[in-house]
């Protein structure tokens, strides 16, 4: 019990209880008892702690003031202080965590040592160069010039065959010739478009494009988007290119928009065939990456002319920086005939699949050299023949024909449709034949971009 709580305590001005009043002086016999026995009050001093007549007097109690007794705090108040204090703490720890980690300020060097600090990259603004971007002669002074003037000139394509769920197929770019909406592309690009072929111009703006015509022996194609007021490429002269010169393609490898590469002229008059055709086209060599989605964009010289058309199909896959564009002197006369025709007018073809077969070759085999026929179309006037696979033509009107030259030349600079021609023919011994040479003689066809002519 609480010492201020003793019952024989009595606050001043209160009345003493009957049964706790403290009984009157009597005597040294009663004064006696009450020192050194458990009076009604069961409270008695030690014996031998004082003397009877060294006991306070007892009206000092009446005289001491007792202290207040405070109640007790509410719970609530101690767990709301120690809860907002223990979110201080915690929101002061996560707060110099993250200030060490992104290494910012001196709570993290107090942290790390001293290893990290407040920073900011310093980035200047490209100096304004003096020079004009274009010399006195028109001549670009880097590929940086051509890219802003001349990238506005070449499209992206998509291109969607059937059944390809909304996704393109495949990708390529064209080259704007005109302001009207007519780009110049190669063909292995837009030919896959049985679905849809879709432009996308320089800025982003998109169009449904239709094939104008295609054709597959030289790679090249004309397709047109109905749009107005665009910015036509100015094409050049491919005769007037050196070697060596600097060239800038643009193009959308891998379908990346508007992208530029760089490089040099490293080979002319290139004559290149594509795979099942026997018609040789011209084409620049260069160095800079050619890659697929590349097909049908521009080759620039210096002066921001087109001299070439890009194509990836032309390009050696076993070779790096070996890459090759299509002159546009070799592209003029096909694009002017796809646009006007749909198709190269009055080339012919003879309506058969060949290899040939060298003099060396026909040495080791022990037959005549020429153009082995691997396959007749027979929808061609060859196939009324006695024409057969396996036969060699050894000439054609009387000239020798070994090569894909010999007859792609001779027939599609002095044969029109229609024209009659006469080769003549070698056949080997076979089980029940002898070997014979013999004549055949039949019209040559148009070629509207079949790849029947040569393999």
């Amino acid at each position: 019990m609480d010492f201020f709580e003793n019952p024989g305590v009595i606050p001043e001005g209160e009345d003493q209880p009957e049964d706790k009043k403290i009984p009157a002086e009597t005597g040294s016999e009663d004064t006696a008892d009450a020192s050194s026995g458990c009076g009604e009050n069961g409270f008695s001093m030690p014996e031998g702690a004082v003397e009877s007549d060294e006991i306070v007097d007892r009206d000092f109690w009446k005289g001491l003031t007792l202290p207040e007794v405070r109640p007790e705090r509410k719970k609530a108040k101690h767990w709301l202080f120690n809860a907002a204090a223990s979110l201080v703490f915690i929101a002061a720890g996560f707060g110099i965590a993250c200030v060490s980690a992104r290494g910012q300020g001196f709570l993290s060097n107090l942290v790390t040592g001293g290893k990290h600090m407040t920073f900011s990259l310093p980035v200047s603004d490209k100096p304004q160069s003096s020079s004009a971007v274009k010399d006195e002669s028109g001549k670009y002074a880097d590929a940086e010039g051509i890219a802003e003037d001349c990238v506005k000139s070449v499209v992206s394509l998509d291109i969607y065959s059937e059944g390809s769920d909304f996704i393109a197929a495949g990708q390529g770019s064209g080259i704007i010739m005109s302001e009207d909406g007519y780009i110049v592309s190669n063909a292995h690009v837009v030919d896959k478009g049985t679905k849809a072929i879709k432009a996308v111009l320089y800025d982003g703006s998109e169009y449904a494009a239709e094939l104008i015509g295609s054709d597959p022996k030289t790679d090249i194609a004309v397709i047109k988007i109905p749009a107005e007021g665009l910015t036509p490429a100015e094409f050049g002269n491919s005769e007037d290119v050196r070697l060596g010169e600097e060239v800038v393609a643009i193009g959308c490898p891998a379908g990346y928009r508007n992208s530029v590469t760089k490089g040099i002229v490293s080979g002319l008059d290139r004559t290149i065939r594509l795979e099942s055709s026997s018609t040789g086209v011209n084409c620049i060599q260069i160095d800079a990456p050619i890659n697929p989605g590349n097909s049908g964009g521009a080759l620039f010289n210096m002066w921001g002319q087109v001299i070439g058309i890009t194509s990836s199909k032309l390009a050696s896959v076993d070779y790096e920086g070996l890459g090759f564009a299509i002159s546009t002197n070799q592209a003029a006369d096909i694009i002017e005939q796809l646009i006007e025709y749909g198709h190269v007018a009055d080339r012919v073809r003879i309506g058969i699949t060949y290899y040939t077969v060298s003099k060396t070759t026909a040495d080791i085999y022990g037959i005549t050299p020429g153009l082995c026929v691997a396959g007749i179309d027979e929808s061609c006037d060859v196939a009324k023949t006695e024409l057969k696979e396996g036969d060699i033509i050894t000439s054609i009107d009387g000239t020798d024909v070994t090569t894909m030259d010999d007859i792609a030349g001779f027939v599609n600079k002095n044969k029109k449709p229609g024209d009659e021609i006469v080769c003549h023919v070698y056949r080997a011994a076979g089980e029940d034949s002898a070997e014979k040479e013999f004549d055949i003689t039949f019209k040559v066809m148009e070629d509207s971009g079949s790849l029947t002519e040569a393999e």
